[in-house]
């Protein structure tokens, strides 16, 4: 079978690419009887990362019993497709560029920090929620953001849990890092 005739058979239509990585390609796609939109993960068919779209779906499973992530809505183990919620929101770097309030950050900063301790609670480790800030959206609500932490494919319900200290790290102690250089200006912390 292949893509398109997931598409066909389940009634989407592509609308564009919007990420790319070693494995996987994640598309934007519209339901068309409903009209709404949704996200497509589909793994290469030169993927070499074993069970990838299954640990992905288990561990959006997982995630989703505590409100955090995108919905899982639908996985095709024969056609290596994951469809979830499609988050309209930006990069959290690139959110951080644009110069949110002290208070929009706030606000957003703790909100992210109650989701990792509940993933450390679920023993879930997502593993990659430091670097530069792209497995967390900021998502326009109302006149603020909430943060969803997306892209589950390399966690793990295994290995020892570090969520909440990798985004401390992440967000308030690396000193070469755009991000936390960024967060401590806007939330005027000092060194």
């Amino acid at each position: 079978m292949g893509l398109n005739d997931f598409l066909k058979q389940n009634s989407f239509e592509l609308v564009r690419k919007i990420a790319h990585g070693y494995s996987s390609e994640v598309f934007l796609a519209k339901h068309l009887p409903s009209g709404n939109l949704f996200a497509l993960k589909v793994e290469k068919e030169k993927s070499r990362r074993v069970k990838m779209l299954e640990k992905e779906a288990g561990n959006l499973l997982l995630a989703n019993s505590e409100g955090i992530g995108p919905k899982l809505f639908a996985f095709d183990p024969v056609e290596r497709i994951v469809v979830m919620e499609f988050i309209d929101g930006i990069p959290f770097n690139k959110w951080l560029e644009k110069g949110p309030s002290k208070k929009q950050l706030a606000l957003f900063v703790k909100k992210l920090q109650a989701q990792a301790k509940k993933l450390d609670s679920l023993s879930l480790d997502h593993g990659q929620l430091a670097g530069k800030g792209k497995n967390i959206l900021a998502r326009k609500a109302g006149k603020n953001f909430e943060p969803v932490i997306v892209d589950f494919e390399k966690g793990s319900q295994c290995r020892k849990c570090h969520n909440f200290s990798r985004l401390d790290g992440f967000l308030f102690k690396n000193p070469k890092s755009f991000v936390s250089r960024k967060v401590k200006q806007i939330l005027e912390i000092q060194e």
